[in-house]
């Protein structure tokens, strides 16, 4: 086995194609001969056989580096390109290839072998002999051949099913084929009825061979089909073993490292960095550094007595979804000390409330039930009355003077209100928190303001009681109010470590930063490489993102400005154009149609394209969608088509879980990432408590979240409507 292994590390250099189709016969030759995996013939079938006793061995537990085996099956087919049409590869398809196949040694333990070693430092060779940050003449010819055919991508996919039949019929005539042959080279070997048998063989097999003939002639029809297939395969390929080789060099950047070190104690920190730039591995290693010195001490629950109550760090999300990925992360990265300390902040608040009294709940539609029995405004809807109370007034902790006396500023409310209809406003918002405080079930925005309330008049024990926690480390900062950083910095005995993006902000009106008296200037560490996002999404995104009304201005862009009454911030993309993607990947591909009836079906054949002649896993694809309506049914079209999905805001849904398509409303996404994204635009929903400027920019952002959700394949399924939304995002990818 050295022997081979040293035969490889002789080819290092030479021509890619011919390198790599030697790796894979080594890998074959492993599998085969070595530990007698599987007697499959096709190389696909051996993998996966001894991915199955993999699996099987660790009764379930995760296997480092067992994707190899799928991404090698999935790789093979161009090795048979080079094999039977001398097609060229790339010396950055070898250095992927190398890089799998480094994993391959682990997985199967060979990987301390001096040759297996050797192959590992070669890494650096192939990627020298192409510039850092060029594109190579194959690369750049695969990707301009699929962009070309991506513009015929409908009639592609309508195709699909039919081409699907006829490769299945044709793989069955060449079996049928071979089955004749060896029947008839059995037979000539007999004396008795040789002829007869001989010569009813060979017209079967005539008539099996004719047959082929006329299916092959059919199957030349499909050539820009198999074109398509066979370029996008190629690039997903690439790029996909490409970012896993990053990922292994190391786990975080120079750039992330420089941050980490910049998260200080007793001062607040701001992480700013557009989708990908590794927000939240900062947040996430910076907390590790905590643990590892040895300061604090994490016991099950804060409460106890025995511990100081500056002893305790939290990493806080804005959703239950994104409490699952970080803990997904965090078993990823092996750090088991960090998953014990991820939760919500609705659930670090409640906590605190059920501190103050045990009966404390939240109840999300209380103001809103309130306000339906309440409402004698005349000049605002029930839904206005109900944003104007949670999302202004109790969000951003308005008091009354401020509200009636000072007029403060509203921004992105719908309807300018005069002193005399914010008192009618106020003397209801007084009637909404009183019935609140009587049942003891508070809205979210309002139980910041009953813990802010409570610790303004607490005695020194009872406030000790709640501040328990020396530093929170906040995710998705943009997201959370004025009052949610109120009420976090009064819980905290040290500093506050954000992560944000104004680009990312779906929910929040202003920025929160100014009001909640949180000083960021000079305290922010700014991330500017993407390595999430292939270059060519990343550029889709921000195309997408200056296309209109655009993203907002956060308060680290303009620390201390005020936004006019009903007026949000102006827009501005530049945060997203200074984050740097590099990697190379295919061109994000648009799908127009006239009708969802239309659209879903072309969702199922891209999604059976994935599957069926990629090779992705089922659980590397996500359809995103803009309500949870969609949802159920792509789900119900996907099972029709017998593809298993799984709901990520499920309560039962796991990150760690397999084999089923991954189905989310963009809402849902925040924060996560995906090898493969659809994203399924039949519609965009427009709420209607914010004006039109602030409604725009919210649901802008929301569909940039979406796109950059995508690691290396991006899918648009967009309704032809008139929805200017929709027109810039057919713009963007047109």
């Amino acid at each position: 086995m050295r022997e081979k292994l040293e035969r490889l590390t002789r080819l290092v250099g030479s021509d890619p194609g011919f390198y790599v189709l030697a790796l894979h016969a080594f890998v074959e030759h492993y599998l085969r001969d070595v530990v007698r995996a599987s007697d499959a013939e096709r190389f696909s079938d051996l993998v996966w056989d001894y991915r199955a006793a993999l699996m099987e061995e660790s009764a379930g537990e995760f296997v480092e580096g067992l994707h190899c085996l799928t991404a090698l099956a999935r790789q093979h087919r161009f090795t048979n390109a080079v094999r039977h049409a001398f097609e060229e590869l790339d010396p950055e398809e070898a250095a992927a290839a190398t890089h799998l196949f480094i994993v391959f040694c682990t997985l199967t333990g060979i990987q301390a072998l001096p040759e297996v070693r050797m192959l590992q430092g070669s890494l650096e060779l192939w990627n020298r002999r192409t510039t850092i940050g060029e594109q190579s003449r194959v690369l750049r010819s695969v990707q301009a051949e699929l962009a070309g055919l991506q513009r015929k991508n409908e009639a592609l996919l309508n195709r699909l099913s039919d081409y699907q039949k006829n490769e299945h019929s044709l793989a069955e005539l060449e079996n049928r084929i071979e089955r004749v042959t060896l029947e008839l080279e059995t037979v000539r070997g007999r004396e008795r009825e040789k002829d007869s048998r001989l010569d009813e063989l060979r017209h079967q097999r005539a008539a099996l061979r004719e047959d082929r003939r006329v299916l092959q002639r059919q199957m030349a029809g499909y050539r820009d089909l198999e074109r398509y297939i066979r370029s996008m395969g190629r690039l997903s390929m690439y790029t996909r073993t490409r970012l896993d080789y990053e990922r292994t060099l190391k786990r975080l950047t120079p750039e992330q490292v420089e941050a980490v070190d910049g998260v200080g104690e007793g001062v607040d920190t701001l992480i700013r960095g557009t989708a990908g730039t590794g927000k939240s591995l900062v947040l996430i290693e910076a907390l590790r550094r905590r643990l590892e010195v040895g300061e604090l001490d994490f016991g099950p629950e804060p409460a106890s007595a025995a511990k100081s109550p500056a002893q305790r760090e939290l990493l806080l999300t804005f959703t239950r979804t994104l409490v699952k990925y970080q803990d997904y992360v965090a078993q990823v990265l092996g750090l088991p000390a960090v998953r014990s300390l991820v939760k919500t902040v609705d659930t670090f608040i409640l906590e605190r409330m059920q501190r103050i009294d045990s009966t404390y709940r939240f109840d999300f539609a209380s103001v809103q039930q309130a306000v339906q029995e309440l409402n004698s405004t005349g000049f605002l809807t029930d839904g206005e009355l109900a944003a104007e109370i949670e999302s202004f007034l109790f969000a951003n902790v308005v008091t009354r003077e401020e509200y009636l006396e000072e007029v403060i500023p509203r921004a992105g409310m719908r309807r300018r209100l005069g002193r005399a209809r914010r008192e009618v406003v106020w003397e209801i918002r007084e009637a909404v928190a009183a019935r609140m405080r009587e049942s003891g079930a508070f809205s979210r925005n309002y139980a910041r303001v009953l813990i802010l309330d409570f610790l303004g008049r607490a005695e020194p024990r009872e406030v000790a009681a709640l501040r328990d926690v020396r530093t929170l480390y906040l995710d998705e900062t943009q997201d959370l109010t004025s009052g949610d950083l109120l009420v976090l910095k009064s819980l905290v005995t040290g500093e506050l470590v954000m992560a944000a993006d104004v680009q990312q902000s779906i929910y929040g009106v202003n920025s929160p930063f100014v009001r909640a008296g949180i000083q960021i200037t000079g305290r922010t560490r700014v991330l500017r490489t993407n390595f999430r996002n292939t270059r060519q999404i990343a550029e889709a995104a921000v195309r997408f993102a200056g296309g209109g009304i655009g993203s907002a201005t956060g308060a680290d862009d303009a620390p201390g400005a005020a936004p006019t009454d009903g007026a949000a911030s102006t827009a501005s993309t530049a945060s997203a154009a200074s984050a740097v993607a590099f990697r190379e990947g295919a061109e994000p591909e648009l799908h127009t149609a006239d009708t969802a009836q239309d659209l879903l079906p072309l969702l199922v054949a891209k999604v059976r394209l994935f599957l069926d002649h990629l090779g992705y896993e089922p659980e590397t694809l996500c359809i995103l969608t803009p309500h949870n309506d969609e949802v159920t049914n792509v789900s119900r079209a996907l099972e029709a088509d017998d593809t298993a999905t799984a709901v990520i805001s499920d309560a039962a849904f796991s990150f760690t879980g397999g084999g089923a398509v991954r189905v989310s409303t963009l809402h849902s996404s925040k924060g996560l990432d995906f090898p493969v994204v659809m994203l399924y635009l039949p519609y965009i929903r427009r709420r209607e408590q914010f004006d039109a400027e602030t409604t725009e920019r919210l649901l802008r952002n929301l569909v940039y979240v979406g796109m950059t959700r995508a690691m290396e394949n991006l899918s648009v399924f967009v309704v032809s409507r008139e929805d200017p939304l929709l027109q810039d995002v057919v713009r963007a990818l047109g």
